[in-house]
């Protein structure tokens, strides 16, 4: 099975609702499978690993939001003790790395969807991500 194709059976895997689920033919087999976690029983809990971020915040038409596409772990660098692939302040190009979420082992690469300049991170580094949760705030 092509990566892309991974992608998109994860997200509809989210998108459903589902807590399980399994796929079998003649060559491959996968199991997708969520398994609830004391954060996810604790709100608080869950709240206190993610940064602080205004209950409502209102995007202009000149800035853009980039959101997750799936559940997994954020990271802001390619290994531990680099660099973070972007900061605030930094100029992007449309389809420049930006950060990793890690899903099921795999390593995806979150790409900038336009040209631009970061001027939040909204995700902090080895932390859990949900599905369309903001990660990036970019001015065009």
């Amino acid at each position: 099975m092509k990566t892309s194709e991974l992608k998109e059976l994860i997200q509809i895997f989210n998108e459903a609702g589902l807590s399980k689920l399994a796929i079998k033919n003649q060559a491959e087999e996968i199991t997708l499978e969520k398994q609830i976690t004391i954060a996810k029983q604790l709100p608080s809990a869950a709240e206190s690993t993610k940064p602080v971020q205004p209950a409502s915040k209102a995007v202009s038409e000149n800035q853009l939001v980039v959101k997750a596409p799936f559940i997994g772990t954020f990271y802001a660098a390619p290994q531990p003790q680099a660099q973070p692939f972007v900061q605030v302040g930094d100029q992007v190009k449309k389809g420049q790395q930006l950060g990793i979420i890690e899903a099921m082992k795999m390593m995806n690469e979150i790409k900038a969807p336009a040209a631009g300049r970061i001027v939040e991170l909204q995700a902090a580094n080895g932390t859990a991500v949900e599905y369309d949760q903001p990660l990036f705030l970019i001015q065009k």
